[in-house]
Formats: structure tokens, C-alpha cells, sequence
């Protein structure tokens, strides 16, 4: 079963947000939108093993976390997706790369080949090898029971050539094409066929896991030295994306489109809470989106049912609990 499902990740979101609302002539524009291009295809590939993950999750035997971010030694590991079983775990960490991929066992290195342009990056199996020495310490470090970690490099793109260098066999061993993940548990658990805890130790670790879940929290604006004045305020049209949209008769009127909604403040709401702060008070939800009445913002943000921490002007209203899910 699916225990802590995929959501896009908070940076992602950051970025999209930002893309929006910063003009194209912007001399960060460029970099904010190759980054956008570059997490969407990560996480694009990540969504595609949940296809193959179908039956998997059907099953009593299987627990699957998505997208863990754990501390360690004063910072944190990730991993992509971890599948518990009683016989043992998997780390599996996915790729969505093009082109031919060149596993070099030398100097540990993964060398893409796209458009006759070649161009190196680290090792994957060296980087999922990693995240199991660090989740084992993490295990240590609770007292959670041992159990034996496995390890996986899953490419999402079924179009990409994979190589390597005849007799390393740990290529073919710890990669393989999305559609091939289930087939490559089979085999792992035909390998580990003894039981090595029982289901509630299983669990006891499920619960740490998600106990010690820490999502990332990055300052966007900081990371790419970008103010709140280079920002551009207003609520976006769901339809066609002009911005800003205009309030009239308890509607939101798109001046380029036409279209109507009512709800249209809930998306620019969320874009204050990913760039700014996760917290806003009646006149920064004003400025933000264009208001003049302050019992107009007070009424749409009461509706909201956001948490709330202080009286009359002092008054915030936070970010929803499961902001990020």
C-alpha cells in the first residue's frame, strides 16, 4: 500500500509560482524557467513509476513512501521512493533523462550523450548507494530493528540508451528502465526470502519515517536575489493567465479574456505563501491582490478557514495545514 503518496515537491512549486509573476524581460527569467523545465521533467519521471507501482501498492505486503526527506547529522537525505517490506527495503531513485547514458565504473560518473553534446553528472548509483549508508546510520541512530537495504536506479524514459563498460556487472544489476521496476522486485524478494521483522516492527519504522519527514524550506526569492518589488502583484485569470483580474459584484472579471470566478484570490494566495511568507495579514492581502476593501479581504480570507494567530490589525492568517500535500 501507498503510505505517503508523491505531491509535487514545495520547490517546484516555488518556482512555477515565480516564473508567473516576474516579467520575461527579467534577467533571471531564463535560469527560473530552465530550472522549472528541469524539476517538472524530474518530477514528470518520478509520477511514472507510480504507473508501474499499480499492483505493487494493491498489496498487504508492500509499504511505499514517496519523496522522504530525513535528518542526519545536522542535515538531511532524501530518497525518492522507499519500498518496506518484512524481507527488506528498497531505495529506488528515478532518472528522467534522454539521449545514451554512459555508466563510467572509473570515475564513478554517469556521461549523457544528447544531440552530439555529451555531458557529465554524478554517478546515480553512487548517489542511491549513498542513501542507503545514510539510511542504515538513521536507522542506527533510532534503534529501529535491522533489516537489509537494497538499491535501484530506475531511468523513466523508456527512449534512453544505457551503457557501460563490458564486465560491469553492477550497471545492469542496479539500473533498469521504469517498466522493468516490478520485475527487479520479484527478484529481490526472491533472493531475501526470510523474513526479517515482524509486521509491527515494519510499522514502528513506517512511523518514524513520516514522524521525521522534514520538507524543504528554501527562500526563493533569496536563491535568486530577486525582491518583492521585482514581483508582480494581482490574482491571475485561470483562463488565459492575464494578470491582474479585477473585483467587481463579488467576481473576479479577466479584462483581457473575459472570464469570471470566484475564487480566483485562492491561486494568488498561494503564490504569496510560496515566494513571501506562509503567513499574510488583511493589508499585505490587499496590496497583494489588488483589493480596496479591507471587509472585502476580511470576508474572503474568513472563508478561506486559514489558521489565525492574533486580533483586529495584528490579525495573520497562516498557510493551510497540508499546505505542501
Amino acid at each position: 500500500m501507498i503510505v505517503k503518496r508523491r505531491n509535487p515537491p514545495r520547490i517546484l512549486r516555488q518556482v512555477r509560482a515565480l516564473k508567473s509573476r516576474i516579467p520575461s524581460h527579467h534577467p533571471q527569467f531564463t535560469e527560473i524557467s530552465q530550472n522549472e523545465t528541469r524539476r517538472s521533467s524530474g518530477f514528470k519521471g518520478e509520477e511514472s513509476l507510480d504507473y508501474f507501482f499499480t499492483d505493487l501498492a494493491s498489496e498487504k505486503d508492500y509499504f511505499i513512501y514517496h519523496d522522504l526527506r530525513l535528518p542526519l547529522n545536522n542535515t538531511f537525505f532524501q530518497m525518492d521512493t522507499l519500498i518496506m517490506t518484512r524481507r527488506f527495503l528498497l531505495i529506488i531513485e528515478v532518472k528522467n533523462m534522454a539521449g545514451t547514458l554512459y555508466f563510467d565504473p572509473v570515475f564513478e560518473q554517469l556521461i549523457r550523450t544528447l544531440n552530439g553534446r555529451e555531458e557529465g553528472f554524478l554517478d546515480p548509483i553512487a548517489q542511491v548507494r549513498r542513501q542507503k549508508k545514510q539510511l542504515t546510520r538513521w536507522m542506527d541512530l533510532h534503534q529501529l530493528p535491522p533489516i537489509p537495504i537494497e538499491f535501484m536506479v530506475a531511468i523513466s524514459n523508456p527512449s534512453t540508451i544505457i551503457r557501460t563498460e563490458p564486465g560491469n556487472f553492477a550497471v545492469p544489476q542496479r539500473v533498469a528502465h521504469i517498466h522493468q521496476v516490478p520485475e527487479r522486485i520479484q527478484t529481490i524478494r526472491s533472493t531475501c526470502s526470510e523474513e526479517k521483522m515482524t509486521l509491527a516492527e515494519l510499522k514502528k519504522i513506517g512511523h518514524y519515517l513520516i514522524k521525521y519527514h522534514t520538507p524543504s524550506e528554501i527562500n526563493i526569492l533569496k536563491m535568486y536575489q530577486i525582491t518583492e518589488d521585482d514581483l508582480i502583484t494581482g490574482v491571475h485569470c485561470p483562463s488565459c493567465r492575464a494578470i491582474p483580474m479585477n473585483r467587481t459584484n463579488g467576481t473576479w472579471r479577466c479584462p483581457s479574456c473575459g472570464c469570471k470566478s470566484k475564487n480566483a484570490h485562492v491561486q494568488a494566495l498561494h503564490d504569496y505563501f510560496l515566494l513571501i511568507s506562509p503567513a499574510i495579514t488583511n493589508e499585505e492581502f490587499r496590496k497583494w491582490t489588488h483589493l480596496k476593501s479591507s471587509k472585502t479581504a476580511y470576508k474572503l480570507l474568513q472563508n478561506m478557514n486559514l489558521p489565525v494567530s492574533g486580533n483586529n490589525r495584528c490579525r495573520l492568517y497562516h498557510q493551510p495545514t497540508g499546505f505542501d500535500k
